[in-house]
């Protein structure tokens, strides 16, 4: 592939800071990556009026994209013989015997790619929770808040949608239950093995749980869809779903070791999610939405998102929280890659991500 043209970056620069400047985002940070070059752009304020410019270091919350992270150790700990995904949930949690999870044999491969027949919920409550974020910039979901013990309890009582493997259906509630099984096993916090197994390895040094505590002067201010500051994302229970911080840096390198393009022994793994394909094709109410955002979604695979353009699967994660929307995606087939990360929430960033992977292939 060509490298990435003389021109082209004023192209993908007016792109970004338009979107800025349409006032879809107080602020908003870009990585873009291909086998030759990396680059990044920063626009906009990381705080309204504070005339403060994002940096490469500028730490966002990044959403759903943990998810993608949460599979990728549960992989490492299977590949590591410490669990294994084919295994019944019910061996790891004992509070969840005698549970439809332990008569319906679900497993930590269900959890992962979204087909353990766990509801999300009812449209009812999630209504509720999208006019909440969108008012005040709070969630009103109670069940995220739980601590360990209570959230068991509460997962423990539910009954399946579906019969495991079936049907694809989006679960927060599911993810979260992959983290306490994780910290169960290892008798390790989530953050820290995150930490360990990932961001260790791939020198992603500001991505993390505790970054909220410890990096406080580099935190974006996120703002609701409707330009209210926002609560930070707090939802103990759902960690392994949803709580992540990162920065533009360290996403950048997340995707360049995610495409090959820098060594790491966890290639094999990322290898394993990204070409895991045995899940159900996606349903239409969840195609419904995301063509609604500008974009056609096909399937999932672990972790990751396929959707389908001009002849090629693009891989990708999008992210959302009380006051921060964000989305990755990569090309394997030429390796590029970009992440967007922004402070503003509920305004997606998928279509804005897919245009800038072409241009920057553009010769």
């Amino acid at each position: 592939m060509s490298k990435i043209q003389k021109g082209t970056n004023l192209a993908i620069e007016e792109i970004i800071e338009n979107h800025v400047k349409s006032g879809k985002s107080p602020g908003i940070s870009v990585g873009l990556v291909n086998e030759n070059e990396t680059m990044t752009f920063n626009f906009g304020e990381t705080k309204k009026d504070s005339g403060v410019v994002p940096t490469n270091k500028t730490i966002y919350e990044i959403g759903s994209m943990t998810k993608t992270f949460t599979t990728i150790l549960a992989a490492q700990l299977q590949a590591e013989e410490i669990i294994s995904l084919d295994e019944k949930i019910s061996k790891y949690l004992p509070e969840l015997e005698n549970s439809e999870f332990e008569n319906k044999n679900v497993t930590l491969r269900h959890l992962l790619t979204h087909t353990s027949g766990i509801s999300e919920f009812s449209v009812k409550t999630f209504a509720s929770q999208i006019f909440s974020i969108m008012s005040t910039g709070k969630s009103r979901i109670v069940e995220y808040e739980y601590d360990t013990e209570k959230f068991l309890n509460y997962v423990s009582a539910l009954k399946l949608k579906n019969s495991p493997g079936s049907t694809w259906m989006y679960s927060n509630l599911g993810f979260g239950l992959v983290g306490k099984i994780l910290e169960r096993i290892t008798g390790n916090s989530y953050d820290v093995l995150v930490k360990t197994h990932i961001c260790d390895v791939l020198d992603m040094k500001d991505t993390g749980i505790d970054v909220f505590e410890s990096h406080k002067d580099e935190l974006a201010v996120g703002y609701s869809f409707r330009g209210k500051q926002a609560d930070y994302w707090n939802v103990p229970a759902i960690e392994a779903a949803g709580s992540l911080y990162s920065t533009p840096s360290d996403m950048v390198k997340f995707l360049k070791a995610n495409l090959g393009l820098s060594k790491t022994i966890l290639y094999p793994v990322f290898e394993y999610c990204q070409n895991t394909k045995n899940t159900p094709k996606i349903p239409l109410s969840m195609k419904f939405f995301t063509k609604s955002v500008g974009i056609s979604l096909h399937s999932f695979r672990a972790g990751w998102f396929v959707f389908p353009q001009e002849n090629v699967d693009i891989l990708g994660h999008d992210g959302g929280t009380e006051g921060f929307s964000s989305f990755m995606c990569m090309n394997l087939g030429n390796q590029s890659a970009v992440v967007i990360l922004t402070n503003r929430a509920m305004k997606p960033v998928h279509k804005l991500g897919l245009s800038l992977l072409q241009e920057i292939n553009k010769k």
